[in-house]
């Protein structure tokens, strides 16, 4: 498996800019494809033109669901309501290191397999030194009393700024490193998103 490198602008709004474009261009996204967002949002593909071949799933809804996209109420690990190689691209972003522990992480991966033609796939990377959920440094190295703690007081956390329970998101990250990542998507080239000179987030592409 080849494994390639992107650098991205230092800012929030770039990386993911950034990123979507490279996923476009790599993967030859075209508006007849049909494509799976798995646990994202209608925000993500405003404006692309592609919003017409866009399938939403999640395990609930934080939206209205609203035209023209199509909406689906599942579980990203279990997504046998659709036949095998259903759609021409899957879509992930920042949504695999919320499932669960490494088993469940497997099952969203094969599934994910399972259901695209081609795929793409991003989860920050657990060395990446400032965690990006809670914006606390080295936060996903904390014990589990510590990590709550943290999540309580600290008032720049992803938890804290959207009012959601931070013990619930304390316990609901399970970061992946390279080698975990690349276990789970073998057929996939795996890239490194790099900010600063070290690696903030993995992507599996298969094209």
């Amino acid at each position: 498996m080849l494994d390639r490198t992107y650098y991205l602008k230092p800012s929030t709004s770039s990386f993911r800019v950034n990123r979507f474009q490279l996923f476009l261009e790599r993967l030859q996204v075209k508006s007849t494809d049909r494509i799976l967002d798995v646990g994202g949002r209608a925000e993500t593909w405003d404006g692309t033109g592609l919003e017409g071949s866009v399938t939403l799933l999640n395990v609930e809804h934080f939206e209205s669901r609203r035209e023209p996209f199509e909406w689906i109420t599942a579980d990203a690990c279990e997504m046998s309501a659709f036949p095998d190689r259903s759609f021409d691209v899957v879509f992930s972003n920042s949504v695999i290191e919320h499932v669960g522990d490494i088993d469940r992480q497997q099952k969203m991966a094969r599934e994910v397999q399972r259901v695209s033609k081609k795929y793409w796939v991003q989860t920050p990377y657990k060395h990446f030194p400032l965690e990006p959920h809670f914006l606390f440094p080295f936060y996903q190295y904390l014990p589990r009393s510590s990590r709550i703690a943290v999540g309580k007081v600290w008032p720049f956390s992803h938890a804290r700024v959207l009012g959601l329970d931070p013990v619930r998101e304390a316990d609901n990250i399970w970061l992946l490193n390279r080698r975990q990542f690349t276990s789970l998507f073998n057929d996939a080239v795996i890239l490194n998103e790099r900010f600063w000179g070290m690696t903030k987030s993995l992507v599996a592409a298969r094209c």
